[in-house]
């Protein structure tokens, strides 16, 4: 008996429905239209745009605000470059994405087809992932890649490029190689004598400052820094993608007095924050020379960049804050509210207060 047939379009949408993808934004047009009519088929919220640019940041910004990649769908050639900026964007700001463009048929290649443009190779450059089924049947297998990939580690973009020919062609249901739903990403914790080693540091800081970056907001982390701050007395400072991980409102935000912070710090512990242009590299005369850093992050190899840490905790921001917050309940140690820091702060902050008033 023949088994039943299934298009091209139909196993893109049902794939991505299978990772639990949710939203689609993009432009329709040749080759693409049928995918996004396949999409609303099976339940995917499929948002029209007029420019593939805005589109790729509406994925990107769905991607960093629920943890699950939102889906940019681009027409070739054109269609596809203007998703570039939006793909950068995702993958250097670590947001998970998905961009699927349609490009020319198999047949066609080299030939000057309908905006043939060397798509894989131009998405290299700006995503985790770009890639090219070779057939129908692998789709569902390169998709579940894509959204994995999308995910796991330090999030980002990642490129399917859609032969035009696949997107109407048919194949037998039994022979598609069809995935579960990947696993959510796995949460690593940092080895325990790193933890130690971080928490002794910090006990014998005299100037400590904690940053909360980016990465803290999107391991939804809020609750065990606040904790962290409150059980500890620790000043800290958000970076401006950190904002409300703890409230600026807070008694120990020190962002009114952000220059002097990073300035005099004599130990930083840096909570998902890169030592990027926000942060001034971690360098000098912005930081002391010999200030100590306490390097948290889920990707290894930001730990030590422009600066050799003190400790290096490798892993889910979340998951380590609760490390760190079982290490100082067994040492019952707060950092003194009464101290010189403090008041150099306090200090700071009432008079930049006072002439912003002014």
């Amino acid at each position: 008996m023949e088994g039943e047939a299934v298009s091209g379009a139909q196993l893109i949408a049902q794939a991505l429905k299978a990772q639990n993808i949710e939203y689609m934004f993009g432009i329709v047009g040749i080759p693409v239209t049928e995918i996004a009519i396949a999409a609303q088929a099976v339940g995917i919220k499929y948002v029209g745009m007029r420019n593939e640019q805005a589109a790729c940041y509406a994925a990107s910004a769905v991607g960093y605000l629920t943890g699950r990649p939102g889906v940019c769908l681009v027409v070739s050639g054109p269609g596809f470059l203007h998703t570039l900026g939006g793909m950068a964007n995702a993958t250097i700001n670590c947001w998970p994405l998905i961009v699927i463009g349609g490009s020319s048929d198999r047949n066609q290649e080299t030939m000057g087809a309908f905006q043939e443009f060397p798509q894989v190779e131009a998405g290299r450059l700006y995503s985790k992932l770009s890639v090219r089924p070779s057939s129908l049947e692998v789709i569902p297998a390169v998709i579940e890649k894509a959204v994995r990939t999308s995910m796991y580690g330090r999030p980002g973009s990642c490129y399917i490029d859609i032969p035009g020919d696949f997107v109407n062609l048919q194949v037998n249901k039994s022979s598609v190689k069809y995935m579960e739903c990947c696993l959510p990403p796995p949460i690593s914790m940092a080895e325990h004598s790193a933890v130690s080693k971080a928490a002794s540091v910090i006990v014998l800081s005299k100037q400590p400052l904690l940053i909360i970056g980016k990465g803290a907001a999107y391991s939804h982390a809020e609750n065990n820094i606040r904790k962290l701050v409150d059980l500890c007395g620790l000043p800290f400072l958000p970076t401006p993608m950190a904002k409300g991980v703890v409230p600026d409102n807070h008694p120990n935000c020190v962002a009114a007095a952000r220059s002097t912070a990073l300035q005099h710090a004599d130990v930083i512990i840096l909570l998902g924050a890169r030592l990027n242009w926000i942060l001034h590299f971690g360098l000098p005369p912005r930081y002391q020379q010999d200030v100590k850093v306490i390097h948290i992050d889920i990707c290894a190899e930001e730990l030590g960049n422009n600066v050799r840490p003190a400790a290096t905790l490798l892993g889910d921001i979340n998951a380590v804050t609760e490390q760190l917050l079982e290490e100082f309940k067994k040492r019952s140690w707060k950092y003194p509210s009464n101290s010189e820091w403090w008041r150099k702060l306090r200090g700071k902050i009432k008079n930049n207060e006072e002439r912003s008033k002014a």
